[in-house]
């Protein structure tokens, strides 16, 4: 499958209107035609604070493409939510296109150094420059 994955978090801790916000989500990501929608909990009580997060995966496929930039305009109003990676999957072939310093963190570091380097690079296609361009 061809497309964009977005992962979008949502602090458990902080938030009390949490099912306004997953109502808001999903409306606005099914609304700009995403592909598919799931959430998954991550928790990590290893520290002093601890994490406790809703996570929502949504895909949108490459012929999506713009509705995926209106979807981020959108979602980066909400204040309760942060994106937290972006990635392209070329058929399971996976390039992560934009990171959080939590996620950076938090992931393989050789992953983390291709991402990097990809950003040092500043080697982008069209798209990738549309998409970096929204984030920052």
């Amino acid at each position: 499958m061809r497309g964009y994955n977005i992962e979008i978090s949502i602090n458990m801790i902080k938030e009390t209107k949490y099912s306004e916000i997953e109502s808001m989500i999903q409306y606005i990501a099914k609304s700009y035609d995403c592909d598919d929608i799931y959430c998954f909990t991550e928790e990590d009580g290893s520290r002093k604070i601890t994490r406790y997060h809703c996570i929502y995966a949504i895909n949108f496929l490459d012929e999506n493409f713009n509705n995926l930039i209106k979807f981020l305009k959108n979602i980066k109003q909400c204040k309760s939510t942060h994106i937290e990676c972006i990635y392209n999957n070329n058929n399971n072939n996976y390039k992560l296109l934009y990171a959080s310093s939590y996620y950076l963190n938090n992931i393989d570091r050789e992953v983390s150094k291709k991402y990097k380097q990809f950003i040092k690079d500043k080697q982008f296609t069209p798209n990738e420059s549309i998409l970096l361009n929204e984030l920052v």
